[in-house]
């Protein structure tokens, strides 16, 4: 049986791939991914947008939000943070974000949220396969809402027709919403996100203690004009000033749709040391050799004969070999590849192709 195919069996669609085009992308996403421990907790809260409830007293805040790009890029103008916690049938999310001019002009649901500032969520729930959730609010409390079966830069397309259903949240404006004449302080979101709501891809139960989902967050920021006492986007030349995108875990590139990129939260009964899950060095390695192979292709116009051919090789690569075995499997005109990876340790197997399909197994 060609290997290919018995790896992965959708090799022969076709679809648009992001190319890495640099060393110097590939080492932007280099980053250690943040992980957030979520805390269980007990009674009801009411979302009013507040923190007031004796449950969130006892929750920790994240770090403050930065650069999508990274710490070395300026840091956002304004601070951000969230707090988590979770019962047997919500997860819920509170964050407070700094804000002197708290606006914004979208009221439908389902309309394009970011072109007004906003706050983003990105859902991951089982973070050995490809879908995952987004949703957007802005400060009047639109939402958006959407599924993604995979990435956009592997054919992905956005699922709008999806809901997020019993979804609860409300916006607290500490200042006054749309009025120009004054400064606020911060704009807060608190949003209650039913386990049931997350079953499109899978069981969507109480998550079992100490499981781990990919998770982030994503704050989106424009500069503004206020013209006949109406807050709107700012221009220069007839165009659009580009948008701030500050993010908890960073990406490394200007594009929130890496999932493998993302932070890890885990739920927990109390807190403790935040650790990775023990399936992230074998699945940063796949990557690591997905992205380089991208390189590859695009410089050779193939996929590599050899791994130790691929550029980064020494630094990306080989440093890991003394705890994981490969399996590369070429296609006859260098156009397609899977990988196999072995943990003899964790007795773990991660698997990724050319069009970035991976699952992994324990």
């Amino acid at each position: 049986m060609n290997l290919l195919k018995r790896f992965f069996p959708c090799l022969i669609c076709v679809t648009a791939v992001h190319a890495q085009s640099s060393i110097d992308e590939v080492e932007r996403l280099q980053s250690t991914p943040l992980v957030y421990q979520v805390q269980k907790i007990d009674g009801a809260i009411a979302i009013d947008g507040r923190d007031s409830e004796v449950q969130w007293s006892g929750i920790p805040w994240s770090t403050a939000f930065i650069d999508i790009e990274g710490a070395d890029k300026p840091a956002p103008a304004y601070n951000t943070k969230f707090k988590m916690m979770y019962d047997d049938a919500h997860l819920y999310i509170y964050a407070k974000l700094e804000e002197p001019h708290v606006w914004g002009n979208i009221t439908k649901y389902d309309d394009i949220i970011y072109h007004n500032n906003d706050f983003e969520v990105f859902i991951k729930p089982d973070i050995h396969h490809d879908h995952y959730y987004e949703l957007e609010v802005n400060a009047l409390n639109t939402i958006f809402d959407l599924a993604m079966v995979k990435p956009y830069r592997y054919g992905g397309k956005a699922l709008i027709h999806w809901d997020m259903k019993g979804l609860k949240s409300a916006v607290h404006t500490e200042g006054t919403l749309n009025d120009s004449s004054d400064e606020d302080q911060f704009w807060s979101i608190e949003m209650a996100i039913p386990f049931s709501a997350l079953h499109s891809f899978g069981s969507g139960n109480t998550p079992s203690l100490s499981s781990y989902w990919l998770f982030n967050f994503s704050r989106v920021q424009w500069q503004h004009s206020v013209v006949a006492d109406t807050y709107e986007r700012k221009s220069e030349n007839g165009k659009v000033l580009p948008e701030d995108n500050w993010v908890w875990s960073p990406i490394g590139l200007v594009n929130m749709h890496y999932p493998e990129r993302w932070g890890y939260i885990q739920f927990v009964d109390t807190l403790g040391n935040a650790a990775l899950p023990s399936s992230h060095e074998i699945k940063k390695l796949g990557w690591n050799i997905h992205y380089l192979q991208q390189i590859h292709n695009r410089e050779k116009r193939g996929y590599a004969s050899q791994i130790d051919q691929l550029p980064g090789y020494a630094q990306y690569i080989a440093p890991s070999l003394d705890q994981f075995t490969l399996t590369y499997d070429l296609a006859a005109d260098q156009a397609g590849y899977a990988l196999r990876i072995n943990d003899l340790k964790n007795n773990a197997i991660f698997r990724i192709d050319h069009l970035g399909n991976n699952t992994y197994y324990e």
